[in-house]
């Protein structure tokens, strides 16, 4: 495969990727208010600085409103993490590869980028907000069955997958990390009661409740969420999951080297820590190592797959 389409292919998995899982997070959110107290105030930041653009919104918007924040997350075409700019740029870099994917995929692409730039436009509401999210979330889940039940195993499907795993497992780590810290409350505060169901929220976020209450069979709490999306084997949206299925599909691709041991290092590093005593500033600190080592991964695929 040509390296142009194998770039490409990564970038439009890590941009749908992008997409679904900022659109998975706003629509929790939108629901986790329902469940506090009418007089909760609810730090709309939070959500800018899980995607890790502090500054671009800083420069561009004079407060931290709700709807500074939506329009930031879902529709500025400004903001490169924005749902409207990842699905623009999922089609952008699609265009040039789409024979390698089976039509649909690209034809449902092309329908939800412009569904977004339409309706993106409409979310200061909160139910309108809610259908345009679950409307993007259903698109990138028909999408994720058509390449799954419909593309060959093959580079491409290689390249697309490892992108795809790589932004999840990316995404995952930082809601962790921002909802644990910014949205869990002091042990004074009237909010500690909320606690479970701020911890709720952040599986929710990844469509992982169902499944953390069928496999850890215990009541939801801090700990058990994080080592459950940190370290689950079978949990396709947990960090350990997305570092096996990268690492699945590197070694059916030519000569794997400093790739495969990019991801061996993360893993070693997910391996040793104990994640049952990680909260609080330590558990930040280690998702912030998990971030820099998957920066690494990304570094060492784009210097030996994309790079001319």
């Amino acid at each position: 495969m040509l390296s142009r389409l194998a770039q490409n292919l990564f970038w439009t998995g890590r941009y749908l990727e992008r997409a679904e899982s900022t659109a998975r997070l706003i629509n929790a959110t939108t629901l986790l208010l329902l469940d506090m107290p009418r007089q909760t105030e609810f730090d709309w930041r939070a959500l800018v600085e899980i995607v890790g653009a502090d500054d671009a919104f800083a420069q561009r918007y004079p407060d931290d409103s709700e709807a500074s924040v939506m329009r930031f997350l879902v529709a500025d075409r400004m903001h490169p993490s924005s749902i409207a700019s990842a699905l623009a740029m999922a089609r952008e870099n699609l265009r040039s590869a789409r024979d390698l994917v089976p039509r649909e995929v690209w034809e449902e692409i092309n329908g939800l980028h412009l569904f977004i730039a339409d309706e993106g436009q409409h979310i200061e509401r909160r139910l309108a907000r809610s259908r345009v999210m679950e409307r993007v979330v259903h698109s990138a889940r028909q999408i994720a069955g058509m390449i799954e039940s419909g593309m060959s195993r093959d580079a491409a499907y290689d390249m697309l997958t490892l992108g795809l795993s790589l932004e999840r497992a990316d995404m995952t780590t930082r809601i962790i990390d921002v909802r644990s810290s910014d949205l869990l409350v002091d042990e004074n505060s009237d909010l500690r009661p909320y606690q479970t169901v701020q911890w709720i929220s952040v599986l929710k976020s990844l469509s992982a409740f169902q499944m953390y209450r069928r496999h850890v069979r215990v009541r939801v709490t801090g700990p058990g969420v994080v080592r459950f999306l940190l370290a689950d084997t079978a949990f396709p949206r947990s960090v350990r999951f997305c570092l096996q299925r990268a690492s699945q599909r590197l070694s059916r691709l030519p000569a794997p080297g400093r790739c495969s041991a990019s991801i061996d290092a993360a893993m070693h590093v997910l391996g040793d820590a104990d994640l049952s005593t990680l909260k609080g500033h330590r558990l930040s600190e280690f998702l912030d190592r998990i971030q820099i080592e998957l920066n690494g991964i990304n570094n060492a695929i784009q210097d030996r797959y994309f790079q001319h």
